[in-house]
């Protein structure tokens, strides 16, 4: 009896040493080819929503600081840009009461980035139709459904800004 145990221990020992074979696909390590300082451009907002630059702009710079692998610096001292557009921005009712009320919207936003080489222009990442979601409760008052909205779209560009941080570094 102790000799399976001791073999049903050194079983599970050694395949915990190597690990569960899941991997994340893509090259990681490095930003692509070599780079260690970035500007992020404000991005252009083809919406009609106020404020979306400042707010996903904001939301890349603390992801890039935040993750200190790459310098946020001035243009004239960036060996590469973030630049790119902020395309689309939906609300949607996704919940509803018994009297068929809106009682939650859903707020989609859509970006297209580029990473680009400073010195020659040279595209290193794209990132084409970049969606994120967040749902948020409706309100009777304007002013609590705006803030309700605004908070959602807060929430958008952080997980788009740490979405598009990974997606350029492992090269997706």
């Amino acid at each position: 009896m102790k000799s399976i145990t001791l073999l049903i221990s050194i079983i599970i020992l050694f395949s915990a040493t190597l690990g569960c074979g899941y991997h994340v696909m893509g090259k990681g390590g490095e930003f692509p080819e070599g780079i260690t300082s970035l500007v992020i451009i404000p991005l252009e907002n083809k919406t009609k929503e106020p404020n979306l630059t400042a707010i996903f702009v904001s939301a890349l710079h603390r992801e890039f600081i935040f993750r200190r692998e790459v310098e946020i610096v001035t243009e004239k001292k960036a060996q590469a840009s973030l630049q790119g557009t902020i395309t689309s921005i939906s609300i949607r009712s996704s919940a509803y009461d018994h009297e068929g009320r809106a009682t939650e919207y859903r707020v989609t936003i859509t970006l297209d980035l580029l990473l680009v080489r400073q010195e020659n222009g040279a595209i290193l990442w794209r990132g084409d139709g970049i969606k994120g979601s967040w749902d948020y409760k409706a309100s009777n008052d304007v002013m609590v459904n705006e803030g309700n909205k605004n908070s959602a779209i807060h929430k958008i560009a952080a997980d788009l800004a740490e979405k598009i941080y990974i997606m350029i570094k492992e090269r997706f």
